[in-house]
């Protein structure tokens, strides 16, 4: 397994594949619609900022699921963390002044910050 981590990871899908897959989530794990987290949305220059870490190394970035309080929801809701990732599988956590120690998170979460 040791080099999987290419750049070239991932691939589109359809919007129909995706919406499926979307309430499929939805149905099964989102219990209080009102409150539980339905997407995260992190601006591009987070993810710029993970990618473009110092030393050409980064291979893409690895999404870690959480529960983080929501004062909003007045609860742990899932949390979406970003860390930069080397080829090889390797957590990159390294000190910046935007990343901290190496993570991403002060995302978006929906709701109440809700796309449309």
């Amino acid at each position: 397994m040791a080099d999987e981590f290419k750049p070239t990871v991932g691939n589109g899908i359809s919007q129909g594949e995706a919406e499926a897959m979307i309430k499929k989530y939805d149905d099964q794990l989102r219990a209080d619609k009102g409150k539980d987290t339905k997407s995260v949305f992190f601006g591009k220059d987070a993810i710029n900022e993970i990618l473009n870490q110092p030393g050409d190394e980064c291979a893409g970035i690895s999404f870690f699921l959480a529960l983080k309080y929501s004062e909003f929801a007045q609860k742990d809701v899932v949390d979406l963390i970003m860390v930069g990732t080397k080829e090889d599988g390797t957590l990159l956590w390294k000190e910046s002044a935007a990343l901290q120690d190496g993570a991403y998170d002060g995302s978006l979460p929906c709701p109440p910050y809700c796309p449309k």
